[in-house]
């Protein structure tokens, strides 16, 4: 019996690496719980492991040795022994893997799809697996058993947090992100630094660079040469079309590059409500709202502005509202007012003095006589319109 146990515990330590005395002090509560169940053992005995002989000890409370309970003894003994050691191995290597993995989460793991469970991919990672739910699939992702892919470890769960202690995910922007540092060495250099990723999982995603010294060009190093390092990429998202643009510390250079490759010819920030009208030729337009307007969705993910794109001769009439209809205001007033998010008159009259002192070169006397004259405006609108509606009720 004894040379059992201790073969046992030789076994798990040398091959799982779990020490001997975590697994001692395991067996000798497992013990101590079942011969206090099945064997009512009074709660003044305990039991002792020799870990040299592999001997179970039973000492009473001044800790002299005394004979083993009668009741099936040797049976009960091995049978603990066995219970024991699987559960505390399978805890064991459940901790393993969460200290292991956890100090990787947020980074690409590589795997080999093992099977499907619903429309979940199990994918085995060294000696644990790790699950691929479905919505974190590519849309077009058509894996077999045996195929090989990259994936972003999304969390790495405590042990009985559910059944899978590894999540991955294949649609994350920051897997585009992971996948860049494996691809340029100057990115995890610190030479080129990613500021921001915008992703369409499966379709395109757009990254933002810039770098931190003059002579290297961030926009080709990130491409490669014959743009083979984007292709890298693409091939390993499924075809997704990866593009690279420059960062700026100006928003309204920067919004201008997220929105390649269309070309713009203006861009207005409408700060307090952190708007962008760009304005483009008419030849440019569908350029930059591209297809199912992923190009203008993507920038104002990208750049965190809300960009609205406009034909020249459209922004022109609908930034002027204001100009022809409120009397007293002067056209330059109207077009700054516009610049700033104030462009319909509605908008002006319910803003506060304190908003309009925002905007450059609007003081304190003109905030209040614009608000004021929109109010106006629009007292004006409302007693003509109620002046119409009486003409008619009397005519009919």
């Amino acid at each position: 019996m004894k040379s059992e146990i201790l073969a046992l515990l030789n076994y798990w330590e040398k091959e799982k690496g779990i020490e001997k005395s975590f697994l001692i002090s395991a067996l000798e509560n497992g013990l101590l719980t079942v011969y206090r169940k099945k064997a009512e053992l009074d709660t003044t005995i305990n039991i002792k492991i020799d870990a040299e002989t592999g001997e179970i000890l039973f000492l009473n409370e001044d800790g002299e040795q005394i004979p083993p309970p009668a009741f099936q003894w040797e049976r009960i003994a091995a049978q603990t022994a066995r219970q024991v050691i699987m559960q505390k191995l399978r805890e064991a290597e459940k901790n393993t893997i969460y200290h292991e993995f956890k100090k990787i989460e947020n980074t690409i793991v590589s795997g080999r799809v093992e099977r499907f469970e619903d429309n979940n991919i199990v994918i085995s990672i060294g000696k644990t697996e790790a699950i691929l739910p479905y919505h974190h699939r590519l849309h077009n992702d058509n894996y077999k058993r045996g195929n090989y892919l990259k994936a972003f470890l999304l969390e790495v769960r405590k042990p009985n947090r559910g059944f899978y202690q590894l999540i991955v995910s294949r649609t994350h922007p920051d897997l585009v992100r992971e996948l860049l540092k494996l691809e340029v060495p100057e990115i995890s250099d610190d030479i080129i630094v990613i500021k921001d990723i915008a992703r369409f999982p499966g379709e395109i995603s757009k990254i933002s660079v810039f770098s931190q010294e003059e002579n290297v060009d961030p926009i080709g190093t990130c491409i490669g040469d014959k743009a083979i390092r984007i292709k890298n990429i693409t091939r390993e998202l499924n075809g997704e079309k990866i593009e690279i643009i420059l960062w700026n510390e100006k928003p309204e250079k920067y919004i201008s590059n997220a929105l390649s490759p269309a070309t713009t010819k203006e861009v207005i920030l409408h700060k307090m409500k952190n708007i962008a009208s760009v304005i483009v030729d008419d030849a440019q337009i569908f350029l930059a709202i591209g297809k199912k307007g992923q190009n203008v969705q993507l920038a104002s993910k990208l750049t965190g502005w809300d960009i609205r794109v406009f034909k020249k001769n459209e922004f022109e009439s609908d930034r002027r509202p204001a100009t022809t209809a409120i009397k007293g205001i002067d056209e330059e007033t109207a077009i700054l007012l516009a610049k700033y998010g104030f462009s319909s008159i509605k908008s002006i009259a319910e803003a506060n003095v304190e908003a309009l002192l925002k905007i450059p070169s609007i003081d304190e006397n003109i905030a209040n006589k614009v608000i004021q004259k929109a109010k106006l405006h629009i007292s004006n609108q409302n007693k003509e319109e109620n002046e119409s509606i009486s003409d008619s009720q009397e005519t009919q």
